[in-house]
């Protein structure tokens, strides 16, 4: 009779959230958290980009470590995405000594730089056209500020929110499905900072309000679970798609 029982209730028993679905509620709940307090307290924005004003100048652009974080950077994707085309393009059209790992791979790394720092980054740019720091009349520009998600229209092109360089930034950590599960841990810790470094190097430039770079950094970490969750049951069909020119 307990087996009958048990054997009833089976599949109405609650399916357990994947890793992915977890990830996928913290980066949501931390958009709208850091979203509402920026909404909340505006002027934290405004304060943050003041500490690296004088005289109402963003001096620290001068600086030739800073210039040098930048170039990295911003030279660093256009290599990774060199770097993945060719990848996918030696698996599906190359010998087959050329094959490298699992060609969903780099198609991965490909979506999150497109998806991320491109299409939503650049879609929310145009959409908001929030006026950079650099901009405003508090730093010797021509403009008033605007909080984080309030429409403008003082800024038409190249505008402040959300950060592509930001956003790109957190885009690189896509590379991390190259590392072996056991070591990913230790390779996202040595990553992270130098990355974080790229983000916030946009505040020190004046370029970027510092819920800019948060904001850009989370929609493409959300992005990239979303792509990841789609793709990864999928794997398979994927290399043997990408694979099919070859055979």
């Amino acid at each position: 009779m307990q087996k009958a029982v048990s054997s009833d209730l089976r599949p109405f028993s609650v399916q357990q959230p994947s890793t992915a679905d977890k990830a996928l509620t913290v980066l949501g709940t931390s958009i709208i958290c850091v979203s509402f307090f920026f909404m909340i307290f505006p002027m934290v924005d405004l304060a943050v980009s003041q500490w690296f004003a004088r005289d109402q100048v963003f001096v620290l652009p001068e600086q030739p470590f800073l210039q040098a974080v930048r170039r990295i950077g911003r030279d660093g994707q256009a290599y990774l995405i060199g770097a993945m085309l060719l990848l996918i393009g030696l698996q599906a059209f190359g010998p087959k000594r050329y094959e490298f790992g699992q060609p969903h791979k780099p198609l991965f790394v490909l979506l999150s730089f497109a998806v991320g720092p491109f299409i939503v980054v650049h879609v929310l740019k145009f959409l908001i056209g929030r006026v950079r720091p650099r901009d405003l009349y508090e730093f010797g520009g021509s403009a008033d500020f605007t909080p984080v998600w309030q429409f403008s229209a003082a800024c038409s092109r190249s505008c402040s929110f959300p950060s592509g360089e930001s956003s790109a930034a957190a885009a690189a950590l896509s590379l991390l499905v190259f590392v072996p599960a056991r070591l990913r841990g230790i390779a996202a810790l040595a990553m992270v900072p130098f990355l974080l470094m790229i983000a916030f190097n946009r505040v020190l430039f004046g370029a970027h309000f510092l819920s800019d770079i948060m904001l850009g950094w989370l929609f493409t970490m959300f992005a990239m679970v979303l792509i990841w969750r789609w793709m990864e049951p999928r794997s398979d069909a994927i290399c043997r798609f990408i694979t099919r020119a070859r055979r």
